[in-house]
């Protein structure tokens, strides 16, 4: 069979059809396969053996169970040495499953949050093979894309064509106990674990509390809270996020509405920016922001900063007040991802840039950006008037 790069937002019919693609869409640091001892793999069942796939909705965030049901999976789990994870597997479930689901990285990551995996996902590998066969090329692809210590979800699905095959690698950078994802008004939110990164939280309000291991406050507001842990108080890097829900049920969707995964063309910058910076303000109850051209301006010159590595928020956020926005709150937010919904669902899941993306009293917005074959970098420009 073919390998080929999967693309950022291929249509999951048309993927279906193709006898298998991967999506290596974090850079290979390393080829080891996570390390385990395992007894030698049990004669896989005949192809008339159907799949037993695990559940894609889950009530906590955890790992769950390390050993699959499905015979072929579990064969498949141990001749590889696999590190098999139940709750990534449910977010392989939706994928398997739903023929009008996109598989991109960012479908696999909301799956997973539904699915009750905490963890970044990082890769996908899907296939299709015979009902029964072992996924040898599969097997073969996984190798130098799961890294010690990361998480395999891995589950086949029967169709027309055979078993769908479909695996997720989650790459864990806080080890968590398990805990709910969603929770009543006034409950405690308590998270304990092993791991010194600082944990951020942000409000539907747009407020920040910060603290450490273990994580004891109370949500005292409804609505979609995010909780994220950082590398360290002076490396605001992500290294896990959230969503907890409060008084509400977890959505079926995401907050913002993928777009068709073609690249823009400059003038639709404005208007797909726009559209899913709307999504998140009526998400939460805030007004849409007013396009403003002289913010727009101001965000040019980031925009080559951000592309040469350079651009730095306080300083941006120094212009906009030295050209004049100064009568409230402003902020400077600036993203690059494969697409203009990816770009901005990426600061909404960042929390030092959803908190500005909340603040109440915002109110016009400008951006400026570049389209590159790789995709789109965005600087988005906010203030209150």
């Amino acid at each position: 069979m073919l390998l080929r790069r999967h693309p950022h937002s291929a249509p999951r019919r048309a993927a279906s059809r193709r006898p298998l693609l991967v999506a290596a869409l974090l850079a290979a640091t390393a080829t080891a396969t996570a390390c385990k001892k395992a007894p030698p793999p049990a004669e896989p069942p005949g192809p008339g053996a159907p799949p037993v796939l695990p559940s894609p909705e889950g009530s906590h965030y955890a790992l769950g169970a390390d050993r699959p049901v499905d015979g072929l999976v579990a064969h498949v789990v141990d001749r590889g040495l696999l590190p098999w994870s139940e709750s990534l597997s449910g977010a392989a479930t939706t994928l398997a499953l739903d023929d009008d689901e996109q598989l991109t990285l960012e479908a696999a990551r909301w799956a997973a949050i539904r699915a009750g995996y905490p963890h970044p996902v990082v890769t996908i590998v899907t296939g299709i093979e015979p009902p029964g066969a072992v996924p040898e090329e599969l097997l073969d692809a996984l190798g130098p894309v799961v890294h010690i210590g990361d998480h395999l979800g891995l589950v086949r699905a029967r169709s027309a064509a055979g078993d769908q095959w479909v695996a997720l690698v989650g790459r864990p950078g806080v080890d968590l106990d398990p805990f709910p994802r969603e929770y009543p008004v006034g409950a405690s939110l308590q998270v304990t674990g092993h791991s010194l990164s600082p944990w951020v939280v942000v409000s539907p309000s747009g407020a920040v509390r910060r603290g450490g291991l273990p994580v004891d406050l109370t949500l005292d507001q409804p609505g979609e809270w995010w909780l994220e842990f950082q590398a360290s108080p002076s490396d605001p890097t992500p290294r896990l996020g959230v969503p907890l829900y409060v008084g509400v049920p977890t959505p079926k969707a995401p907050t913002i509405v993928a777009d068709d995964g073609r690249l823009p063309d400059p003038s639709e910058l404005r208007d797909r920016t726009l559209d899913a910076l709307f999504d998140v303000r009526t998400a939460f109850g805030l007004p849409e922001f007013t396009w403003d051209a002289t913010l727009a301006s101001l965000a040019a010159t980031p925009v080559q900063q951000v592309l040469a590595g350079t651009w730095d928020a306080e300083q941006g956020v120094r212009r906009l007040r030295g050209a004049g926005f100064i009568g409230g709150p402003a902020a400077q937010l600036a993203c690059t991802a494969p697409t203009v919904s990816a770009c901005v669902t990426h600061l909404v899941r960042h929390a030092d840039a959803r908190s500005q993306l909340l603040l109440p009293g915002l109110r016009l917005a400008g951006v400026a950006g570049e389209v590159r074959t790789s995709g789109v970098t965005l600087v988005i420009n906010l203030s209150s008037e």
